[in-house]
């Protein structure tokens, strides 16, 4: 894993093409320049991991080049639960829950990443109030699409769930 220096960055991060993802979507130009330079550009080669089970869940991730995927492990086999390309986030859940990583994730391909902290979220509020709530929106409508895959999936597989008693 390496840091990408944004300001010779062989990648396209112009607002007009990262505001195509659908994260930074109706952000204005001014809320994702600061994002891209207030956050970490990292840079993962395919098959690097980029964070393990049980570790520190403090900021999340937006693929800005790349597929990556997410899994989970229980009784040493892992489950496939989401791949993320260009424009999704990744790790968003663990930050707000403050829990830690409960899965690891891999490139599968090359992969560049902007890393959003809790720091950094925190200041995007604060000068950024009205763009925040578009991240918000656009964070949580891409946490409820994977919620329908999920409920879809449990539903198929005969599975019942009481998230009351979670």
């Amino acid at each position: 894993m390496n840091t990408v220096n944004t300001k010779n960055c062989p990648y396209d991060l112009t607002a007009d093409t990262l505001k195509t993802g659908s994260i930074f979507g109706a952000l204005s130009a001014s809320a994702i320049d600061y994002l891209v330079n207030r956050g970490k550009m990292i840079h993962l080669e395919q098959g690097e991991q980029l964070f393990s089970d049980g570790d520190k869940g403090d900021s999340f991730f937006i693929i800005i080049e790349g597929t990556l995927s997410y899994y989970r492990e229980k009784n040493n086999a892992s489950s496939l639960i989401r791949q993320v390309t260009f424009g999704q986030a990744l790790g968003y859940v663990t930050m707000v829950s403050l829990s830690a990583r409960n899965g690891y994730a891999v490139a599968d391909t090359d992969a560049v990443l902007l890393e959003i902290d809790y720091s950094a979220f925190g200041e995007f509020h604060d000068r950024f109030a009205f763009d925040f709530g578009i991240l918000i929106l656009n964070l949580s409508r891409d946490m409820a699409r994977n919620i329908q895959i999920l409920s879809h999936t449990i539903a198929d597989a005969g599975i019942s769930v009481d998230l009351s008693k979670h």
